[in-house]
């Protein structure tokens, strides 16, 4: 495990924030009515986007793809269950030997970008390619390397990081029940989708990861290298600056 020692910025910089809680009388408490505040609406509002467009897609594969696969590739039920299957294993060795190795050393938000990329592209694969047993497998293997340092995982990394330990639980369970609602509405209407056009379907589907990706690039967090309490004492400082504008 890594142990980041605070530099004398840092320390400057905490004891700074300390000041200015101290004078301005503030204390984080436990009210969840405050993931509502200026402080912290935007920051739920960009790990609901970034989790909830990305699961619209991920939530897909997860229960349709064999469906698509024996539907629309013609492909043996037997056949795309393995493949299916097989890529939850790909998705465990993409997190622990990309993501857990990586993510507190390289800028964050490349490795976000391109796991964005690899997703997008699989279902623009079988869109140009078609569905059969080679693009199947190379659509499994896109989603779960991508899958495994993407959305989801710097969902539980970002929602970390971007709340206060009061607030932290409650603001991932807000965001999970969003997203779980949203993601349960959706899987209502995407076999009538995937009857009608499946590439209208298969564009759809990228087009969820394309939003995800930018609102994680855009607003997303670079926070590798840091600890919590660096990154919880440049937040307070950057609200106080703020305002005082």
């Amino acid at each position: 495990m890594r142990v980041v020692q605070p530099s004398g910025k840092q320390k400057e910089e905490k004891a700074r924030g300390e000041e200015e809680k101290a004078r301005t009388g503030s204390k984080e408490k436990g009210d969840w009515r405050q993931l509502f505040s200026r402080k912290y609406i935007g920051s739920l509002a960009v790990i609901t986007g970034i989790y909830g467009f990305w699961n619209l897609f991920g939530g897909t594969n997860g229960f349709f793809s064999p469906y698509i696969m024996t539907q629309a590739g013609e492909l043996s039920q037997a056949a795309a269950v393995t493949i299916h299957g097989g890529g939850f294993v790909v998705a465990l060795l993409s997190t622990y030997l990309i993501f857990m190795r990586y993510v507190d050393r390289v800028n964050q938000k490349l490795l976000f970008g391109i796991s964005g990329l690899l997703q997008i592209s699989a279902p623009i694969m079988y869109v140009i390619f078609g569905i059969n047993q080679t693009t199947a497998v190379c659509y499994a293997i896109l989603t779960a390397v991508g899958g495994g340092f993407g959305a989801q995982a710097f969902f539980q990394l970002w929602s970390a990081e971007m709340f206060p330990t009061l607030l932290r639980s409650t603001a991932q369970g807000i965001s999970f029940a969003v997203v779980r609602i949203s993601i349960g509405l959706w899987s209502f209407i995407v076999p009538m989708l995937i009857t009608l056009s499946l590439d209208a379907m298969l564009w759809t589907l990228a087009g969820f990861v394309a939003i995800s990706t930018v609102i994680g690039l855009v607003w997303g967090p670079r926070n590798e290298g840091k600890s919590l309490e660096q990154i919880e004492t440049e937040r307070d400082l950057a609200f106080s600056r703020e305002a005082v504008r």
